[in-house]
């Protein structure tokens, strides 16, 4: 990525007496240079107030730029801008067979259409990325920054089968930058995306042996299911997803190999053991739960972090709460005993990606009203906070309000913890009123 690559950053926020208040600057204003350097993201910006003294920053405001002299004092300087990235965020140049963005449908709000790829969000956000479009400087940056650690996309270790997953004849260059990075200590969390008949099998053996002998220095490898929408513009075959048993097959393999990768954690996603019909293993199967996010040890977290709460308070019925929930999200919770708080949970089905989509946070707000009519749910409906954005809205963009006008009951965010579902079980949660 070019120094050349770079953009204003909006400030959001300005702390009242910090430095970057005293020094004049103001929310709403561009900040175009730190330093006299331009600024590609949040890391060039971090950076160039790192050291303590005064640093000369160009701001616009109402069309007019001027600087202003800010006495640095590192994270702690006082100004927050709206995105991670100024400029151009990286895109992806494969063309995954399997890519969800393009199985999705048309109508949703756009930046759910962008394919991004860039190192910067796997190091600041935990994005996974294929590598495949880093260049030379990018890799420099990475090891000088140390931008560590990055989440990578990795699905196989052949090149052939990589040249058919990402529909990149350049899929391999990916691996030598991997091991580039590696040997310069950079931590890599590691996914292999399932694809049934593809990478599964003696595939999966190889890259996962491939890992032992020549990647052995990765932390962990999440071993995740293909997503499979019907609903979208796009549909993968049927042929390539994971039922009940070749579920339990691919759990049997991953815990062959377990004891096999020295030094990397290696676990199966969520998805496999509830399509697998079993319930997630112990917390010590996923070592420090470094892929929570993508799907690996959520349910045990959940689950543990419930019976913790249980644990340091009285038990007591609540006020017969709804919990709305996905089918796999009705798998985890399967085991609270919900029942002992009042409560209840109600499956809803995805009806704009498919059964084939099973997760709480792409439960759509069209669903979830359609679920909520005529089912005898009772206030307060519980409703995963994860699928709704910083609005209150679904993925369809229906918001929360909308679906509770609609349905006449009275619906509240939950965040996806299991502490905070006991806390709105007992009354004794604050929940954002929808708008």
């Amino acid at each position: 990525m070019k120094r050349n690559n770079c953009g204003p950053a909006l400030i959001t926020r300005i702390e009242p007496g910090s430095p970057a208040d005293l020094a004049g600057a103001r929310e709403g204003d561009r900040l175009l240079k730190v330093g006299g350097a331009p600024l590609r993201d949040v890391l060039d910006l971090y950076l160039g107030m790192a050291e303590r003294g005064p640093v000369e920053l160009l701001l616009e405001r109402s069309g007019v730029e001027f600087t202003v002299s800010v006495e640095a004092d590192g994270p702690a300087t006082g100004l927050d801008v709206d995105e991670p990235v100024f400029g151009r965020v990286m895109t992806c140049d494969n063309n995954c067979m399997f890519c969800f963005v393009d199985q999705l449908p048309e109508g949703l709000r756009d930046t759910l259409y962008v394919k991004d790829d860039d190192y910067r969000l796997s190091f600041l956000s935990g994005n996974f990325v294929t590598l495949t479009n880093m260049e030379k400087d990018d890799v420099r940056r990475v090891k000088s920054e140390r931008l560590s650690p990055l989440y990578v996309s990795l699905h196989s270790t052949d090149i052939v089968v990589r040249k058919k997953l990402f529909g990149n004849p350049e899929a391999g260059r990916a691996l030598r930058t991997l091991k580039e990075l590696l040997r310069a200590g950079i931590g890599i969390h590691a996914q292999i995306v399932l694809v049934k008949g593809m990478n599964d099998g003696e595939h999966l053996d190889r890259t996962l042996r491939d890992i032992a002998r020549e990647y052995g220095e990765i932390l962990s490898v999440g071993v995740v299911p293909v997503g499979m929408s019907t609903g979208g513009r796009r549909t993968l075959d049927g042929r390539y997803s994971f039922d009940r048993e070749s579920s339990r097959r691919v759990l049997e393999q991953v815990c062959g190999w377990r004891d096999r990768l020295a030094g990397t954690t290696l676990c199966a996603a969520d998805e496999f053991f509830f399509m697998a019909g079993m319930q997630p293993p112990e917390g010590e199967y996923y070592g420090t739960f470094d892929q929570l996010e993508n799907g690996v040890g959520l349910a045990r977290s959940f689950q543990d972090r419930f019976a913790e709460a249980a644990s340091l308070k009285p038990r007591r019925r609540g006020d017969g709460a709804t919990v709305l929930t996905s089918p796999a999200g009705a798998w985890a919770l399967s085991p609270l005993g919900l029942e002992r708080y009042g409560a209840r949970a109600l499956v809803c089905r995805n009806g704009l990606f498919g059964e084939r989509v099973d997760v709480c946070g792409l439960l759509p707000g069209s669903s979830v009203a359609e679920c909520l009519d005529n089912s005898g749910a009772s206030s307060p409906v519980l409703v995963p906070s994860v699928a709704l954005d910083e609005d209150l809205c679904f993925i369809d963009g229906v918001s929360l309000a909308e679906v509770s006008g609609r349905v006449g009951l009275q619906l509240r965010p939950v965040a996806c913890d299991g502490a905070s579902l006991l806390d709105a079980l007992t009354g004794s949660h604050e929940w954002r009123s929808p708008r």
